[in-house]
């Protein structure tokens, strides 16, 4: 087909059954969904949002959908169809579940990475991959964590201090680090045991591990190795 026409109607005819005309037009409706599905898990991190390819896919899961119900239109016992309607019948519900599954899979995916993203880097989320998300997708990472974040603070009844879960991603080998801001403007940062933080670009300063560690993982800082670090990584 060329590029933009419209396929040709996958009812059967007299010349066409349904089961051969459903066979030959199959490459074409898997060629989209798989297009999506192929994207993200070639993709670094997650692929830009393809709402045109979603579109399309959908589309086609209510054409399909739509000529289900136009062959057996007519017939009001469905108990008695053809074999070679049943045929058709059967490829054309193939076709709809094989769409609807990698779509439910390119989206759950999706989710579950920016999932991820929350317990790998916190608040801070880097700009690059925030641009790479829908914004419906952005909604759902700000509910995510609020949701999270009402939890931390309420583990307990009347607590105290909030329970920090996306901390210590790792065992900690020292309670204090040596960082150096590699981001520039990041102002005044407050921090539960380290007071305020003013970082400029290249400053070095020792700080308490878990007031710093979502902006190590969101790459603004880095830790600085130092002797004592080195030497414990060696042991282990």
């Amino acid at each position: 087909l060329a590029q933009g026409t419209e396929p040709p109607s996958l009812r059967p005819t007299a010349a066409r059954p349904a089961h051969r005309a459903l066979w030959g037009a199959m490459p074409l409706h898997m060629k989209k969904a798989v297009q999506l599905v192929q994207d993200i898990k070639r993709a670094r991190w997650l692929p830009q949002f393809n709402d045109k390819v979603i579109k399309e896919v959908v589309e086609e899961i209510l054409n399909d959908t739509k000529e289900m119900k136009a062959l057996v239109l007519e017939h009001d016992d469905l108990q008695a169809l053809s074999e070679e309607l049943t045929a058709g019948l059967v490829l054309y519900n193939d076709l709809v579940e094989r769409n609807r599954r990698c779509l439910l899979a390119y989206l759950n995916k999706r989710l579950e990475t920016i999932e991820e993203l929350r317990w790998e880097v916190g608040l801070f989320v880097p700009d690059d991959k925030l641009q790479r998300l829908h914004d419906s997708e952005k909604q759902y990472l700000h509910l995510y964590n609020t949701t999270l974040d009402k939890y931390m603070k309420h583990y307990v009844p009347n607590c105290k201090e909030p329970l920090d879960l996306t901390a210590d991603a790792e065992a900690p080998e020292e309670m204090n680090l040596q960082i150096r801001a590699v981001d520039e403007g990041m102002g005044e940062i407050m921090t539960q045991d380290s007071g305020t933080l003013r970082l400029r670009r290249g400053e070095m300063i020792c700080v308490k591990r878990t007031d710093i560690e979502q902006l190590i993982r969101a790459g603004k800082v880095e830790h600085v190795r130092t002797s004592r670090s080195d030497g414990n990584d060696g042991r282990h």
